[in-house]
């Protein structure tokens, strides 16, 4: 079995691209359950690899009509998070799991957004602490652990005309 690619910015290489583009397809064959749709998503985890693709149909990706999903974000889990071994390869921006958000944002500039890190009454916990930035044509998302170092980075594409 080929193993996935060890780099987050070879992963970002397939935001946007069609679910039948060959890298995509190849990264298929890789995940033990393959590519799992419901209705207008779909995802491929390779839980292992601490890695998870997310898809959804072109209009929500690519503003075009359609219902050929395309691949719309990119997880990479910390160690431990969602029982993950946590991604190994490198992160985009210079980025390493369990840094805190200050020396996060003194290198990365201005945010696009943030959220989190308040009590939900609906679910009963806190939420994680977030933050977002402007990644080229791409959003980078960052959530930050209770104890508050980087956990989870996710790659994503903003929805057509947002």
């Amino acid at each position: 079995m080929p193993k996935p690619a060890t780099d987050a910015e070879t992963f970002r290489c397939l935001l946007r691209r069609p679910v039948d583009d060959p890298a995509v397809q190849a990264l298929i064959r890789v995940a033990p359950e393959g590519l799992e749709r419901v209705d207008w998503t779909g995802v491929v985890r390779l839980q292992r690899h601490g890695v998870a693709v997310m898809f959804k149909t072109a209009p929500w990706v690519t503003g075009d009509d359609g219902e050929t999903l395309h691949v719309e974000a990119i997880h990479f889990y910390g160690p431990g998070h969602e029982g993950s071994p946590g991604f190994a390869g490198s992160l985009p921006a210079g980025l390493a799991f369990g840094a805190e958000e200050a020396a996060i944002r003194a290198g990365l500039g201005e945010i696009r957004n943030q959220g989190g890190g308040i009590f939900s009454r609906t679910l009963r916990r806190t939420l994680p602490r977030w933050i977002s930035f402007d990644f080229g044509p791409d959003i980078l998302h960052l959530q930050f652990s209770g104890a508050g170092g980087l956990e989870l980075v996710t790659i994503y594409v903003p929805l057509p005309g947002v």
